[in-house]
């Protein structure tokens, strides 16, 4: 092999490296994170992904939420006439209806007392036109990010905004006939700004998927992941019910002691333990207020109740909740009701009964109006159980929609009076009664004459 061949070997395999490195460094191709399109007819798309976060059995909130874009620069110069060059991206919104009532309804899914609703947006390119990349083929830099106010909160509603912030490149080229379109579109996400659907990762930088329909098809239920833009923006949404202090009738949640039987004590006192947890997407440790009640909704609250007892602010005495802390020895007596004046919808709740000789108990309960349990067993009884009625228990939305019902009969005692109904019962037990001993009598006459 001459001198010159070799030279010639030498020049095309440096050619080869420095193509593999040119390409490695410029295309986002080979990253498989990011949308691509073939030509003008069929560019790259790209959408947002909202996803809201409650607690299960809370009622989807009417939002409107707002996403814009940010000029940066092309191909690294940001200087105004740089951007002034660049079109501008719409903002883009996504609307939620009361109670999921929209068309085409958002997709959804509960996991582990949350409940997921989420909905995707148009892509967010559509409408440039080719002759609006005014700087010709390159990488157009944007950012993208959520503006607060979606939700119009009432006093008894609590949101969280993401924080999300994304960068977007919108990489443009000519197509075979000259005409410019963005082929690809990746998208970064900020360090510092990750949203928390992305909790765990690590501080920025990593590329997001910004097809619209997810990353692949997939047969079978829709996941996030598979079926949405990975795009996201994660907002949190909780809401309390009941009446509050001014209406402790309309409580979020009532537990009801009932006695009955005779010989029943209704005067005494049965303890309970009540644990009520808070759900998982608030993000501060809550505080809930519980009240006993008579059978006329008279606040009768004392340390007979519970031994700690805090003052509201209408000078009614209460049993004050922490989120998570089982609360032991709660006494409640015949027709009594421990109510709870405000509760978060979604919040789960423990309620377990010590056993007592001499009495049967049973439970009913009903919670987000419509899931009911009827439960009898012989020893300490309520809620959650590994059987007859596991938890969790998730509180429902709707004052007095959630109700437990504690019911102890009085066993084995002696009757006080004699009911009409064994009057037939007592007339044959005395006729048999009175024959056999007038057949006691007569005998005992007979052997005495007979031994005379």
């Amino acid at each position: 092999m001459n001198k010159t061949v070799k030279s010639l070997i030498k020049f095309i395999s440096y050619a080869v490296i420095a193509a593999a490195l040119m390409f490695s460094t410029t295309l986002p191709a080979f990253a498989a994170e990011f949308s691509h399109g073939t030509d003008a007819d069929d560019p790259a798309e790209a959408a947002i992904t909202k996803i809201l976060k409650m607690p299960v059995n809370t009622p989807t909130p009417a939002a409107t939420f707002t996403f814009t874009f940010t000029k940066v620069g092309i191909d690294g110069l940001t200087d105004s006439t740089t951007k002034d060059n660049m079109p501008a991206i719409p903002n883009v919104t996504i609307t939620f209806a009361a109670d999921d009532n929209e068309v085409p309804a958002p997709f959804m899914e509960v996991k582990d007392g949350t409940k997921y609703v989420v909905k995707e947006s148009d892509n967010f390119l559509d409408g440039i036109a080719p002759e609006m990349w005014l700087n010709g083929e390159g990488i157009y830099r944007y950012q993208v990010e959520e503006t607060e106010g979606g939700f119009a909160l009432g006093a008894k509603e609590g949101a969280v905004y993401s924080k999300a912030k994304y960068d977007v490149e919108v990489w443009v080229e000519e197509d075979e006939h000259g005409v410019l379109f963005p082929k690809y579109v990746c998208v970064k996400i900020v360090a510092g700004s990750i949203d928390e659907y992305y909790d765990g990762g690590e501080a920025g930088g990593e590329k997001v998927d910004p097809t619209p329909g997810g990353p692949s098809l997939v047969v079978g239920e829709p996941t996030i992941e598979d079926d949405f833009s990975q795009v996201i923006f994660t907002n949190k949404y909780w809401k309390t019910d009941g009446g509050g202090i001014d209406d402790l009738d309309s409580s979020a949640l009532e537990i009801t002691k009932i006695i009955n039987g005779n010989d029943a004590n209704l005067d005494a006192r049965f303890d309970f333990d009540v644990k009520v947890t808070q759900p998982d997407v608030i993000p501060t440790l809550q505080k809930y207020m519980a009240y006993v009640l008579d059978k006329d909704g008279n606040n009768v609250t004392s340390t007979d109740h519970y031994t700690t007892l805090g003052t509201d602010d209408n000078g009614e005495l209460y049993i004050e909740f922490t989120s998570g802390v089982l609360l032991e020895g709660i006494k409640l007596t015949n027709e009594e009701r421990l109510v709870f004046a405000d509760l978060h919808i979604g919040a789960s709740v423990e309620a377990t009964e010590a056993a007592a000789d001499g009495y049967i108990p049973r439970y009913q309960r009903t919670f987000a109006g419509t899931d009911e349990f009827r439960g009898t067993v012989k020893t300490a009884f309520g809620f959650p159980r590994t059987t007859n009625d596991p938890g969790p228990h998730f509180i429902g939305a709707g004052a007095n929609s959630n109700v437990a019902t504690f019911t102890n009969t009085r066993t084995g005692a002696t009757p006080t009076g004699i009911s009409v109904d064994d009057l037939p019962f007592i007339v044959m037990i005395s006729a048999a009664a009175l024959a056999l001993i007038t057949f006691l009598v007569i005998k005992v006459v007979g052997k005495t004459k007979r031994d005379a």
